[in-house]
């Protein structure tokens, strides 16, 4: 099942260009970002 939230965590890091950007960005740790967008990968 698609996940939204998966979509959106990559959404920021292309608009941010970098894992850090977009943690900082969405107030979580660099490898949650990283998590979401190979979750979405596998999708």
């Amino acid at each position: 099942m698609f996940d939204w939230e998966d979509l959106r965590y990559f959404i920021v890091f292309a608009h941010e260009q970098s894992l850090s950007g977009a943690a900082r960005k969405l107030k979580v740790d660099h490898a949650t970002v990283a998590r979401r967008i190979s979750a979405l990968e596998v999708r």
